[in-house]
């Protein structure tokens, strides 16, 4: 009892002694010399893609400037970014996966502003600051590689190192500062489409400690972020191939005097290579205002290089400013493998061993069983869904096809980490034909039937038997028209003819092709949709559109 006893009081007074070294520079003289010059070292807004976007960006991982906005996620980052404004401003990060479902983070960022008017002429100040941080999937923890809420989470820290702060001032002597501070982030995914993070920053720390031994206190905030992609991959809400629409919010509440922050912003990515982009950015403005701003960026990106561009406000100066990103996203770059005796590391290229889906299918049935083999350990996913896989790595699973295209994603996760393929499936209508053994070339005229009545143009009730020697209807041949040409269709308001009035089936169609002179009305007033054809109509028709027999 009595060496618990001690070894509590120890405990306690080893906390104790933490907090007085995290608290006694709050008891020393506090300045607010470059805090009124809107200038604040440790709170970084920088590269191209973040700026772009209003730097609401601690909602989005997938990022190497993690390691600036949010070390939480870090665990979805990699690459090497480098940042340039002017020879003076500029920065290098790097977020660099170490195989244990997390990643570590370096950087370096390099601030002059120069030229800011004072009461008694102007001040340069010159900044370098050093960062560490490390994230990782909480899932990481012994015993829970399988939990999928922790596969979704990320936490991390960043220690922010400025390891030279120069201040120079008309009329005064140069002041030199440094310090440390650090910062928390955590990052999960409500969706694989919706993400949220949450920062706490400079909550810890020495703030900017002056060379007199003054301290300038660094101002806290509590940040709180989501990013949603709207338009992108199946997952998202609206599926578009290769193209995706990002939004982006952040709220940045201070704990201390200063006002909230908002940011929002928009990312617009077409064919997988172009970005435009757009931010609503909110920055402090001397002790208690803010400045606010419109933020563009726009982004180019080839194989495993991207090059950004945006244009922000500096605020110190109230001056717009551009930097420019040129990053590097390795295929693969692992600094630490784990070493799992019972269970080898596995390359998710190699995640299947047999899979019956390929690319291009052709198929006239309403469903397509898909089968195969994984290696042990992977999980199959085929359209979100999860497939059952026995003990032997064998899944079979059935999925539903409409007419036309279909999309089937396959996805294999293992140890946390994802691969997807994305198959195209065609689902062609099947047609009967009248006496086929009497009708030439009737392989070549059933496909065409096909694909029309595959694509809609033509309508065929199912079972229903198609005579290729019955004529072609005036007013079939309307609907067949409209539809191949993909024509939009008018707005009937009053009866068209005698015996097509305006809520007639198939009057937008024949109304369309009149308007179009292809087809006439009878003099008497009426238009025969249920008349055949004539061979003089058919004719004007094949002209009009340049088609030789």
């Amino acid at each position: 009892m009595k060496t618990f006893k001690t070894l509590k009081i120890k405990f306690w007074l080893w906390l104790l002694f933490s907090f007085l070294v995290f608290v006694t520079p709050l008891w020393a003289a506090t300045v607010t010399q470059l805090s009124e010059l809107s200038i604040y070292p440790y709170n970084i807004n920088y590269g191209a893609r973040p700026l772009g976007m209003g730097s609401a960006f601690i909602a989005l991982p997938n990022d190497a400037y993690a390691v600036l906005y949010n070390p939480g996620g870090l665990a979805w980052a990699k690459g090497v970014s480098l940042s340039l404004s002017d020879l003076n401003n500029f920065g290098i990060v790097q977020a660099h996966p170490t195989g244990n479902n997390a990643s570590l983070g370096l950087g370096v960022i390099t601030t002059k502003v120069v030229d800011v008017p004072i009461t008694t002429g102007e001040a340069t100040s010159t900044s370098n600051l050093v960062l560490v941080s490390y994230g990782s999937r909480l899932s990481a923890l012994p015993g829970q590689k399988e939990n999928n809420i922790l596969q979704r989470l990320g936490a991390g820290l960043s220690l922010k190192v400025l390891v030279g702060e120069t201040l120079r001032r008309t009329s005064q002597n140069d002041e030199s500062a440094s310090g440390w501070e650090l910062d928390f982030g955590l990052l999960y995914w409500i969706r694989d489409w919706w993400s949220v993070g949450l920062v706490m920053e400079n909550f810890m720390g020495s703030g900017l400690t002056w060379a007199d031994n003054d301290v300038e206190a660094v101002p806290s905030a509590l940040k709180l972020g989501t990013s949603l992609c709207l338009i992108g991959d199946l997952g998202s809400p609206i599926y578009r191939e290769k193209e995706k629409l990002l939004i982006a919010g952040e709220i940045d509440y201070p704990l201390s005097s200063q006002p909230s922050l908002i940011r929002l912003a928009t990312e617009w990515n077409l064919s997988n290579k172009y970005y435009l982009r757009t931010g609503y950015m909110q920055q402090y403005k001397g002790v208690s205002g803010i400045s606010s701003d419109i933020n563009f960026g726009v982004g180019y990106r080839l194989d495993n290089w991207a090059i950004d561009l945006a244009r922000y406000l500096e605020v110190a100066k109230s001056e717009s400013r551009y930097c420019l990103s040129i990053t590097y996203l390795p295929p693969a770059w692992v600094v630490v493998e784990k070493l799992d005796i019972e269970r080898p590391q596995l390359s998710l290229e190699d995640a299947f061993e047999t899979l019956s889906l390929k690319d291009d299918v052709l198929t006239y049935d309403d469903k397509i069983d898909i089968t195969g083999k994984v290696k042990p350990g992977v999980s199959v996913f085929i359209n979100g869904r999860r497939a059952l896989v026995a003990d032997d790595g064998t899944f079979v699973t059935q999925v539903p096809l409409h007419m036309k295209k279909n999309l089937v994603v396959v996805e294999a996760r293992y140890d946390g980490e994802k691969k997807v393929w994305k198959y195209k499936v065609l689902r062609k209508a099947k047609v009967k034909i009248i006496n086929e053994e009497k009708v030439e070339n009737l392989e070549e005229k059933k496909e065409k039937i096909e694909e029309l009545v595959t694509l809609g143009v033509v309508e065929v009730e199912p079972e229903e038997e198609i005579d290729l020697e019955e004529a072609v209807k005036r007013g079939e041949l309307c609907t067949w028209l409209v539809k191949a040409a993909n024509m939009r269709l008018p707005e009937v308001s009053r009866d068209l003819f005698l015996d097509v009035p305006k809520d007639h089936p198939l009057a937008p169609y024949i109304k369309a092709i009149v308007d179009l002179k292809l087809l006439s009305p009878f003099p008497d007033g009426t238009f025969r949709p249920n008349a055949p054809v004539t061979k003089k109509e058919g004719d004007a028709i094949f002209e009009y559109f340049g088609v030789t027999k």
